[in-house]
């Protein structure tokens, strides 16, 4: 085989790849919560909704990003306090959050989250 043709089935091969990761995160979803819990441990930040999505009714951040989960968790406990919802951007099937402690069973890896 030619090292031209050798180099086009690598690059169609590539972005096949590129377009199913692409596609996989375009199941992001965002929901809306009332708050009811939050909770810190040392691995994940985590808020409870009142009412499940598809059975899902804890959404957590690792604290791997220190920063990012400090964020969410300043986000969540403001609604709290003040009463209010929250807008949740999580994809339905990432299941990735097992590894800190988030059980499939009822709970997804935070994307995003806002106060409505």
């Amino acid at each position: 085989m030619k090292p031209a043709r050798k180099n086009l089935i690598a690059l169609v091969l590539g972005l096949s790849i590129l377009g199913s990761a692409a596609s996989a995160s375009a199941a992001a979803t965002w929901i809306q919560c009332t708050p009811q819990e939050s909770m810190t441990y040392a691995n994940r930040v985590h808020v409870k909704c009142a009412t499940a999505v598809s059975g899902i009714r804890y959404f957590a951040v690792s604290t791997s990003n220190s920063s990012f989960a400090a964020r969410v968790l300043s986000t969540v406990n403001s609604a709290v306090v003040a009463g209010r919802g929250l807008w949740v951007l999580y994809d339905p099937a990432d299941l990735s959050g097992s590894s800190i402690g988030c059980q499939n069973s009822d709970c997804r890896l935070l994307q995003a989250v806002g106060i409505k």
